[in-house]
């Protein structure tokens, strides 16, 4: 994976604040980028949300279950935060998107949130 804060002059995504891309379908290389901006705790949030995609996501191509996608990517961006002292206040986990899901869908994105933020976290525990 390759990671990219984009100056806002040179951002070309409109008004979306980062990005996650993979090189192909199932391929596991994915490119992110997060545009520039001056509160520190935001990028690093939305660093972490698209870093969650990278991680979680590379199997999928499709706008159907892109609102469960979002949630788990915010929800990973939500525990990494806070883990890491950044003001979590902006993050919004858009729960409706679980209501209609049966419970064994719910436990199961649970799972994989908790087992991503807990990679990610590990990651930082190796380098202090």
């Amino acid at each position: 994976m390759t990671a990219q804060i984009v100056p806002e002059e040179d951002w070309s995504y409109g008004e979306v604040l980062g990005i996650c891309e993979h090189t192909g379908f199932g391929d596991t290389r994915a490119v992110v980028e997060v545009r520039d901006r001056e509160n520190d705790a935001d990028l690093a949030q939305t660093l972490i949300h698209e870093y969650a995609h990278a991680l979680l996501h590379s199997d999928v191509d499709d706008e159907i279950d892109r609102p469960k996608r979002e949630v788990e990517a915010e929800a990973v961006a939500y525990i990494v935060g806070r883990y890491c002292g950044i003001d979590t206040s902006g993050s919004s986990l858009y729960l409706a998107a679980w209501i209609s899901d049966d419970t064994e869908v719910i436990r199961d994105r649970l799972s994989r949130i908790s087992d991503t933020a807990e990679e990610i976290i590990s990651v930082f525990e190796e380098d202090s």
